[in-house]
């Protein structure tokens, strides 16, 4: 098995590649920690790439999968990342990824889904979402944490201040909380906020 690992963070990406490749089974494992270097490796046929979710660059790599189908249609992407959240696991199956782990995992079993998909015995399927947000609800949701006052937010949205109570409400209702730093914490662990967005280049 060829895998391919993309993953900015330097330390955990190379400790991840040593892992992999003292295992069974595994002919070898090329790190890169620059996106920008994907098209080039993928050229080589490997079997898995491994995508991290948190990547420096214009994309996260929940939104690289679409790109990298189009261009290598049978490559067989799984998420390997920190954020274990309901969204971004929803999002990652639902634009082709084979299967989403948790960094935390052990290597024997990270090895066994990694066999399984290599023998394409997994069909990644989208968890049901219950109360999931309407992407104008989201929209809403990631102004607010911003800090940005209400009045603000309608004008950016280019919507009325009841219409943005109305949404505001929903959200509520939805996440079964009463203000907005709940709100924000749900969001959080739902996947709808994105933890990397303000994130600042070393």
């Amino acid at each position: 098995m060829k895998i391919l690992l993309l993953d900015d963070h330097k330390i955990l990406g190379q400790s991840i590649k040593v892992l992999l490749e003292e295992q069974d089974g595994v002919e070898m494992c090329t790190y890169i920690s620059r996106p920008e270097d994907l098209d080039a490796n993928l050229k080589d046929d490997y079997d898995i790439l491994l995508l991290d979710i948190n990547l420096r660059g214009e994309k996260t790599g929940l939104e690289m999968i679409g790109g990298i189908l189009e261009k290598f249609p049978d490559q067989k992407i799984v998420i390997l990342t920190s954020y274990d959240l309901e969204n971004y696991r929803q999002r990652a199956f639902e634009y082709g990824a084979k299967d989403f782990i948790n960094k935390s995992i052990e290597i024997g079993d990270m090895m066994e889904r990694l066999r399984r998909v290599h023998d394409g015995k997994t069909q990644a399927k989208a968890v049901e979402m219950v109360n999931e947000l309407s992407p104008r609800e989201v929209e809403v949701l990631t102004e607010l944490v911003k800090g940005d006052n209400k009045k603000e937010i309608a004008e950016k949205l280019h919507i009325s201040e009841r219409t943005l109570y109305n949404h505001i409400a929903s959200i509520y209702e939805k996440f079964g909380v009463k203000n907005i730093v709940e709100a924000y914490n749900s969001g959080m662990e739902k996947g709808y906020i994105n933890p990397y967005a303000n994130k600042k280049e070393h």
